[in-house]
């Protein structure tokens, strides 16, 4: 990492004069914190592959007669999920910060790895940056690619992320792809989400389930449910998110930003993975010749129980966009 501080130098001077600066005076802008995973049910394990049974039902009703006669069965099918590794990486020069306006930062005669600076960086820069890019780019847009050796992976490679997967249940058939809204339209979107539950499986339509988009649709979602006939004496305040005659409600992800998908399951049934014996808050210093090394290393994974039990707008791939 660069600590970059001519602007700081060019406007304050190439010196550190105390003047009761702190921390707080160092302002950022706001960060994307993790949403997409308070929906799902955390489960701790240690397995890198987390595997999963579906097993589905014939029926076994019929009339009476005295011979025997079979019916039933039972199909039990494989399913799992990943749990992919993360890690960060730095390293940086805290020195830079010596003899500026900075420098309350670099407290002399303590180890470098201790200096104010490498706190703050921690709290202030890594611990929110992980959660913003594990937010928007990997929970629902990420797509696994396997790092080269030598060079930082790129954004969003780090794990198959939701987009992916349900776009792999619904080529594969196990996902239910509900395609007959069309494609979302901001005049017709209140519609076009009645009629989405409409086609959930009606042993789920009476339960509770967040029906998931991006803010955006959310919005106008509410928009265009305020200008039904029905709900024009009301303020924008009274008109919220439940979804008419069912348990559910719409809800908008910072992850699915700039998607027209849909998506729906149980909070059962949609699953946070992480092991029991690591966390993201776990942290290695490392100081050797006056630069400081941070690293970080966690796991986690997100997928869903039973396939079958998961509802999309997504499209069969080759089927045409939504």
């Amino acid at each position: 990492m660069t600590i970059t501080t001519s602007q700081i130098i060019a406007e304050y001077g190439a010196y550190y004069q105390d003047a009761g600066q702190n921390k707080k005076r160092i302002l950022s802008m706001l960060s994307q914190g993790r949403e997409i995973t308070s929906l799902a049910t955390p489960v701790k394990t240690d397995d890198t592959i987390f595997r999963l049974a579906n097993a589905s039902f014939r029926t076994l009703v019929q009339p009476f007669q005295k011979s025997f006669t079979q019916k039933g069965g039972v199909e039990i099918v494989p399913n799992e999920i990943r749990v992919f590794r993360f890690k960060i990486d730095d390293e940086f020069m805290p020195d830079e910060l010596y003899g500026t306006w900075l420098g309350f930062l670099a407290k002399g005669g303590l180890e470098r790895k201790e200096w104010p600076f490498v706190k703050w960086l921690i709290e202030v820069y890594y611990n929110r940056q992980i959660d913003q890019d594990m937010e928007l780019n990997e929970y629902y847009k990420g797509v696994y690619a396997a790092p080269s050796v030598g060079t930082a992976g790129a954004d969003g490679t780090g794990m198959d992320g939701l987009k992916k997967l349900l776009q792999t249940g619904v080529d594969a058939g196990t996902i239910n792809s509900i395609t007959e809204i069309g494609p979302l339209d901001e005049a017709t979107i209140f519609d076009q989400v009645e009629a989405f539950t409409d086609k959930i499986a009606e042993v789920y339509q009476g339960i509770q389930m967040d029906v998931c988009m991006s803010k955006y649709w959310v919005k106008k979602y509410l928009q265009d449910k305020r200008s039904q006939g029905f709900y024009q004496n009301k303020s924008d305040k009274e008109i919220n998110t439940g979804i008419d005659f069912t348990p559910q409600s719409v809800k908008g992800l910072a992850s699915m930003v700039g998607t027209n998908d849909i998506f729906c399951t149980p909070s059962e049934n949609f699953l946070h993975l992480s092991p029991i014996t690591m966390t993201k808050n776990s942290w290695k210093i490392e100081e050797a010749k006056r630069a400081v090394a941070v690293m970080g290393d966690w796991a986690e994974g997100l997928g869903f129980g039973i396939n079958q039990a998961v509802w999309t707008n997504i499209q069969p791939s080759g089927s045409g966009s939504i």
